[in-house]
């Protein structure tokens, strides 16, 4: 009994480590990208067929509307010319009345004996009026006082046949205006225009128009005819177009073999029959070449993340790409993991940097001299009684050191800055009796912007040591502005100045620091602040000689975000 408990026991492990297996199988397989590709290639394999036979249904009706439109187009084009003529000749005919004597002077001699030598005038005068137009196929003009018709075709010849019509067509008392008629067996477009004893005519022959068409339409059967109604599709199989003449009212038509129009498209069924077959017979040949050029990559690189982020920085792919975009990946990933084996000392290097550079701040701004001169000052001070003055003097020096060897941080609000600054204009008054005037211009903001210490009071500093001079007073302006994000400081003063190749050189220093430690405390001050801002942070200098100087630091502030940022410190 007890064996067989442990058989049973054995079994069941066995079974739970096979649906273990399974299930990492199944959901390997479900969430592998290779499944999906082929899902995805059999998504768009099996609905291959229906969407055939939709894109030919389509087709064919866009054959179809393709068809109409370009005959559409053709009769419009053509209807556009037969309006041009009708229009030109309907001008002509009511020209007549106004602009040709002859046509009066007919009238005028009826009876007379000159009336042959008038109409023959007024033929000749006719003839070379419409000889340049040649857009009507007969004139007319009818003395109905004297029942006599004058008649011209295109070549200018009268005709009895044409003549008769013109007698019958006026016994009938027909309205004026463009009627469609048939005239000798012949479709056309006609136009009387009555006008008292004498009526002026033309016409139109439609079969040259339509014969004319039926060359350019690219159709073996096509139909087409003129009516003064619109015509309605009444076949399954044929296909009507129609275009409306405003001027004659009358209708255009014409009628196609839809099997004409979409017997083209047979060859598109079949076509996509046979991509349809093929398409089914590539599916294992494309799915082994995506797992070849597309997935094993992919494999290849995913490794070798999984290495990476297990804490192998060694780790580097060597094996050659299949394509020039795999090959951009594995360099890619090689140098992402040589930036991140090598970022440990960026940062250390980073942080030694600054260190180095707080640390040169602190030995430019505990200077002997400084000092000395400082202390001498206090020396000469309470040697004169002045105790207030030293007192001044000894705060100023208390809260500099206390501001220089702060908790730490690379940044501090400007308001301490400015509380220092304006303290040591006061201490360099005292040392220098009447020999300096201050202001200060600052926008409200300014006071919670963060500032490199130190940065703005050793401009103040160099001032006070090149600028002052004996026996003149030197103003010095502080000014801060904050506008779109952008703060500014100008440090300004009226003193000597500088030519311009001075100031040259001491921008030359400030971005590219010499060797002999000149203007260090320029080049240091520019590293200090585009180490906390960045590289639009800057710092322009500009003077004239015997115009003072002007130094303006310049650098990027979102002044909510920095202010959250430095009070979470």
């Amino acid at each position: 009994m007890e064996k067989t408990d442990g058989d049973h026991a054995v079994k069941q492990k066995k079974f739970f480590d096979i649906w273990k297996k399974l299930k990492e199988y199944l959901f390997h397989f479900v969430h592998s990208i290779s499944t999906k590709m082929l899902l995805l290639m059999l998504v768009i394999i099996l609905p291959f067929n229906m969407l055939a036979i939709w894109l030919s249904e389509r087709t064919m009706s866009s054959l179809i509307e393709q068809s109409r439109i370009s005959v559409q187009n053709a009769m419009n084009t053509y209807l556009s010319n037969l309006d041009y003529r009708m229009e030109t000749t309907a001008n002509l005919l009511y020209n007549l009345r106004y602009n040709d004597m002859y046509g009066l002077t007919v009238v005028k001699q009826a009876g007379d004996e000159k009336y042959e030598g008038a109409k023959i005038n007024f033929y000749y005068s006719q003839k070379n009026y419409y000889e340049t137009t040649n857009v009507t196929d007969v004139w007319f003009i009818y003395m109905k006082k004297l029942e006599d018709i004058i008649v011209w075709d295109g070549a200018f010849s009268a005709k009895k046949g044409d003549e008769a019509y013109v007698r019958e067509e006026e016994k009938e008392k027909i309205s004026s205006g463009w009627i469609l008629t048939e005239i000798k067996g012949r479709e056309a477009a006609r136009l009387f225009i009555d006008i008292g004893n004498i009526t002026y005519g033309g016409w139109i022959y439609l079969d040259n128009l339509v014969e004319d068409l039926q060359k350019d339409l690219d159709y073996e059967f096509v139909e087409l005819s003129f009516s003064e109604l619109e015509r309605k599709q009444q076949a399954q199989d044929e296909l009507v177009v129609s275009a409306y003449c405003p001027r004659g009212r009358f209708f255009f038509h014409a009628v196609l073999s839809k099997n004409e129009v979409t017997g083209k498209i047979e060859a598109i069924y079949g076509i996509m029959h046979v991509a349809s077959l093929i398409a089914l017979l590539l599916i294992p040949i494309l799915y082994a070449l995506i797992q070849h050029l597309l997935l094993h990559p992919l494999r290849i690189l995913n490794q070798a993340q999984k290495r990476l982020r297990n804490g192998d920085l060694d780790c580097r792919i060597t094996e050659k790409a299949n394509s020039i975009e795999y090959e951009h990946s594995f360099q890619s990933f090689n140098k992402m993991a040589d930036r991140i084996q090598n970022l440990k000392i960026e940062v250390y290097e980073k942080e030694l940097d600054r260190k180095q550079m707080e640390l040169s701040n602190l030995q430019l701004q505990i200077r002997p001299h400084f000092l000395l001169n400082t202390f001498n000052l206090i020396y000469t001070l309470a040697q004169r009684g002045q105790e207030k003055e030293v007192q001044q003097v000894i705060l100023y020096l208390s809260d500099y050191f206390r501001y220089l060897f702060r908790s730490g941080r690379n940044l501090e609000i400007f308001e301490k800055e400015q509380h220092l600054i304006e303290a040591y204009i006061g201490t360099a008054k005292v040392r220098y009796p009447g020999a300096i005037e201050a202001d200060y211009e600052y926008d409200p903001e300014i006071a919670f912007v963060r500032v490199p210490p130190l940065l703005l009071h050793n401009f103040v500093e160099n001032i006070v040591k090149y600028a002052i001079s004996p026996g003149k007073v030197t103003h010095i302006s502080i000014v801060g502005q904050y506008e779109d994000g952008v703060v500014s400081f100008m440090i300004m003063d009226d003193g000597g100045g500088m030519t311009e190749e001075e100031v040259e050189e001491l921008d030359r220093s400030m971005r590219e620091p010499r060797k002999d430690g000149r203007h260090i405390g320029y080049a240091n001050s520019l590293k200090r602040l585009r180490y906390s801002y960045g590289e639009k942070a800057d710092i322009e200098i500009s003077s004239e000689p015997g115009e003072g100087v002007c130094v303006t630091v310049t650098f990027p502030y979102d002044l909510e975000e920095e202010n959250e940022s430095f009070d979470s410190e």
